[in-house]
């Protein structure tokens, strides 16, 4: 498969959908996502990344339900790339890995430099119906 990535919709959204391309409004759309830190994180640095940035994340409406095995990975890699700041080999693959994740999850200055996040009262996201109305 060749090309860019397909951008996600909520950044998309958030952005103001700067190429106006037509939005799928038919795309599935998950529920919130708990703050609450998974049982999954044993690593306490991973565990204090999610409580970092997970609130944010969840209050803006990028992350949803569906998007938690992907700030998990995130937290994972986090942690692993602290621990692996002694070792260069595997703290340079940790790094990559965790910046892709990051990317994703609208966390980095590019990634997040078009972003026009409007939190609602609630701090939850809204559903695009809503949104683009």
């Amino acid at each position: 498969m060749g090309g860019r990535r397909p951008e996600p919709t909520a950044l998309r959204v958030l952005r103001g959908n700067p190429g106006k391309r037509g939005i799928n409004h038919a795309e599935p759309q998950s529920g919130p996502l708990s703050p609450d830190c998974p049982d999954e994180l044993t690593n306490p640095l991973a565990r204090k990344e999610w409580d970092r940035v997970a609130p944010a994340l969840i209050a803006s409406g990028a992350v949803t339900v569906a998007d938690r095995s992907t700030l998990i990975a995130y937290c994972q890699k986090w942690a692993e790339w602290l621990d692996a700041s002694k070792k260069t080999t595997t703290r340079d693959k940790a790094l990559t890995l965790m910046f892709r994740f990051a990317q994703d999850l609208g966390m980095t200055p590019s990634s997040r430099s078009r972003v026009h996040a409007v939190p609602t009262a609630t701090g939850k996201g809204q559903s695009w119906a809503d949104v683009l109305k």
